[in-house]
């Protein structure tokens, strides 16, 4: 561990507050006026505020007024060490920010930043950050070894570690958790694939090579003897406290220390369970699939399984989401939406004459409402049905829905700019009357209420 400095940081922190400026529609930041790059990936606000925008050059945070960038900082010998591409910003609890990149890991106290790395890490990357309750911050690194002719081969290795910092030292755990595990291509990629903190502490983490659990003094270690199959892909602590694992093979229940599994003989259909959902009906289901391609959707309920199948759900396509909406289950996919009443499936799209395709972007909102689009229009799904909102004048590809605090829906697309709709007004900014692109990756607001457009090549505030 390294510690560094970053002047240019420590000015920015002076002048936190945000102030007020010219009143015009669209202010638009490049990397002509403030940004490291223009390539922005992603952005995150912190509890204070703070504007943090994720590049291909490092990370920058807006003060209010402007944008301070920070593409690199000194050691404690004076080397300068770039930050690089960004993966993931991350706060904890205590205010302090963890920013991943293909360099390494760095952390901003709130005075200066330090960089971790090791060289044990060296061909891994961090491909997630969680906190626990105690304040502990958990890092997941995998590596990806390439294999020669992988495409006669038809598989790949995954390799994967665990650290953790308690708030002053970094623990290792090599030997107890970790490994490598061969995966056939289409299968989940990643090593580790899901991760809790249950009601009494314990840390779980599925694998593609075993279910662990860790009660704050040792690792415990569950695989085939226990779980259908070593390759897990989703651990879920349901209202009852019991714990469930999905695998590659089956469902596992761990109820008073014991382990139950679940599989095609007792009612599951499909081979590889890659997610599961409690409702608030308290009904467990399970999302199966078979080639990469959805097989089933398994409701746990009554002490059995039932099974649903895309013409029992009556919708086309992968589910790629499942929305618990008032007292109905939302089957979402690209080619419909089917809603789950406790007893039978409803083709919302065929009951309210919905002529459109490529669905696309659900997102909840104010009031109870869900939020989606398709190539003709936007919709909402409340409990009077689905009603269109808004057609374009041409065809639209929806990137992002979000709905600002005074109730306007911001709608990005990946051509033809920025919507703004409330009501029945409407009103579209492309790259013709303020916005710097009109390839939209991301609306968000500010505490001051001001909306962020991301674009693909830089960033307009809208006032």
């Amino acid at each position: 561990m390294s510690s560094a400095t970053n002047k240019i940081l420590l000015l920015f922190l002076c002048v936190m507050n945000f102030q007020s400026v010219a009143q015009i529609e669209f202010t638009t930041y490049t990397k002509d006026n403030g940004l490291p790059s223009s390539n922005v990936l992603f952005t995150k606000i912190d509890n204070k505020g703070i504007i943090w925008a994720a590049t291909t050059s490092g990370i920058t945070a807006f003060t209010g007024k402007e944008w301070v960038q920070v593409k690199s900082i000194s050691d404690n010998k004076g080397y300068n060490k770039n930050l690089g591409r960004v993966s993931r910003i991350f706060e904890a609890t205590n205010g302090h920010i963890w920013v991943v990149t293909d360099k390494g890991l760095f952390i901003f106290n709130g005075g200066y930043w330090t960089f971790f790395h090791e060289s044990d890490n060296d061909g891994f990357d961090i491909t997630n950050i969680f906190e626990d309750r105690r304040g502990w911050i958990w890092v997941m690194l995998e590596k990806s070894t390439s294999l020669k002719d992988i495409s006669d081969l038809g598989f790949s290795l995954r390799e994967g570690k665990i650290q953790m910092f308690n708030g002053w030292q970094w623990f290792n755990y090599p030997t107890e958790i970790g490994g490598s595990a061969a995966v056939t291509i289409g299968d989940p990629m990643e090593y580790f694939t899901s991760h809790l903190q249950d009601t009494k502490g314990n840390i779980w983490i599925t694998s593609l090579d075993g279910l662990y659990k860790f009660d704050s003094i040792v690792w415990v270690e569950f695989n085939e003897e226990e779980l259908p199959s070593d390759k897990c892909y989703k651990v879920l602590e349901t209202s009852n406290n019991e714990i469930w694992v999905a695998t590659q093979y089956g469902i596992a229940k761990q109820s008073r220390d014991e382990w139950i599994k679940y599989d095609k003989l007792k009612g599951l259909k499909g081979n590889l369970i890659y997610d599961l959902l409690e409702d608030q009906e308290q009904r467990l289901w399970a999302i199966t699939r078979k080639d990469s391609r959805f097989k089933s959707l398994c409701v746990y309920e009554n002490g059995k399984w039932k099974a649903y199948f895309k013409d029992n759900i009556k919708i086309k396509g992968n589910i790629i989401q499942l929305s618990d909406f008032e007292d109905q289950l939302i089957a979402f996919s690209k080619k419909g939406v089917s809603a789950y009443d406790g007893k039978n499936w409803i083709n919302l799209v065929k009951k309210f004459d919905i002529e459109d395709d490529d669905f696309i972007c659900l997102t909840p909102a104010k009031n109870k409402t869900l939020w989606f689009a398709a190539q003709k229009g936007l919709y909402n799904l409340s409990d009077k049905g689905i009603q269109i909102t808004y057609s374009p004048e041409q065809g639209w590809r929806v990137t992002s829905i979000f709905e600002s605090v005074n109730g306007k829906i911001w709608v990005g697309t990946e051509k033809n700019g920025v919507y703004i709709i409330s009501g029945a007004e409407s009103k579209n900014y492309t790259s013709e009357n303020g916005l710097n692109d009109n390839h939209i990756i991301e609306i968000f607001e500010d505490k001051q209420m001001n909306i962020w457009v991301v674009t693909k090549t830089g960033i307009s505030r809208f006032q």
